[in-house]
């Protein structure tokens, strides 16, 4: 969900959507319930399985969980069809679903708090350069810039302090939260979503020693950006603007808080990048690949269509389609988890080894008997 809308139904109506009948209908579910259970009782929250109170909804999609709901005080649980339940945790209404992480989407979304959305039009103390195109029922908030030719798409959100170089577009059904920066020239799909402190377009990350070698020389950077439909950055992260040409970030990526996209990068569609990593200029990510956090990826790589890279990994070589790589240096994760098994027998083996390494020490350097 981009945002719901300000104004609250009536009370009737979303306790109405909230009984224990009406989320079964809603996310599908079939209900194992103890004898006499009221299903048009309320919800009253969604909470976790070790804090949920007697009104509460939990989730549980594996079997560590699925111990922790035995004690549990919470009302009803949804709990994916492949998680076995003791009689202990049987003692509320069970939701039973294909994928309780699925499931929560839907839940979630209903029990949503509305949004405060800046109102339709532009704030009085926005700035808007006269030849820029506003859509009629665009949300400007309050010391919002937007530079000369821009254009902002319908029903798109700009919150309070977002600035919007000149000669740049953001789509329609967009939401720029507080102090997002668009750099100039660059392109915004539909229904994307920028948190908090997202700086799209930067300079890249280019010098070189200077002519008379006594400095440093910064490449210009003219080259722009764009971030196709349904794309989702969150907050602080950076995505540099091309040396030449556009940075790409493909339709659907999900992109964590304080990421380093550089300059040039080409991320394909459905991609999704955990916080804290760093993707270094003209890099090319393939479509549905995953990456974890605090990942480091080398400049000028190919990673392969569907492949992943377990967090904290240091990638310096290109991979294929579909592979599992981690480590660091990022290989094979197969090869590096056998790796990380031998390294931790090394204090093991050290003490096994130190009487012999001791004796053949001392046989080096006593001297030679004379018959």
């Amino acid at each position: 969900m981009l945002r719901r809308p300000v104004e609250q139904a009536p009370v009737a109506d979303v306790r109405e959507s909230r009984t224990i009948a009406a989320l079964a209908s809603l996310i599908g579910a079939s209900i194992e319930a103890p004898t006499g259970t009221d299903l048009s009782a309320v919800v009253e929250a969604l909470e976790t399985v070790d804090r949920a109170s007697a009104r509460d909804l939990t989730f549980v999609g594996n079997n560590k969980y699925a111990r922790l709901l035995e004690a549990s005080c919470a009302m009803v649980a949804v709990v994916s069809h492949n998680v076995s339940l003791s009689e202990a945790a049987r003692a509320r209404t069970i939701l039973r679903v294909k994928n309780a992480d699925t499931a929560m989407i839907a839940i979630l979304e209903l029990f949503a708090p509305s949004e405060l959305l800046p109102n339709v039009g532009i704030d009085p103390s926005a700035r808007v350069d006269p030849t820029a195109v506003i859509a009629a029922d665009a949300r400007v908030g309050a010391f919002v810039s937007i530079g000369k030719d821009a254009e902002i798409g319908a029903r798109t959100v700009l919150y309070e302090g977002v600035r919007i170089y000149h000669g740049s577009r953001v789509g329609d059904d967009c939401v720029l939260h507080a102090n997002v920066v668009v750099r100039e020239r660059c392109t915004i799909g539909h229904r994307v979503i920028l948190a908090s402190g997202v700086a799209i377009g930067t300079d890249g990350f280019g010098y070189r020693p200077s002519a008379d070698g006594k400095g440093i020389s910064k490449i210009p950077h003219i080259g722009t950006v764009s971030i196709e439909d349904d794309v989702e950055i969150g907050a602080n992260t950076c995505v540099d603007r091309g040396k030449f040409g556009a940075t790409r970030v493909g339709a659907g990526t999900k992109i964590d808080n304080v990421c380093q996209i550089g300059h040039n990068v080409d991320i394909g569609r459905c991609v999704v990048i955990s916080g804290l990593t760093g993707i270094a200029g003209s890099t090319r990510v393939g479509d549905g690949c995953r990456i974890g956090g605090g990942v480091g990826i080398a400049d000028h790589l190919v990673i392969g269509r569907g492949a992943s890279l377990a967090a904290r990994s240091g990638l310096m070589n290109d991979v294929p389609e579909g592979a599992t790589w981690g480590g660091f240096p990022a290989q094979d994760f197969r090869t590096a988890l056998r790796e990380f098994a031998l390294i931790r027998k090394l204090p093991e083996w050290h003490q096994m080894l130190k009487p012999l390494l001791t004796q053949l020490s001392e046989a080096q350097t006593d001297p030679p008997k004379v018959p």
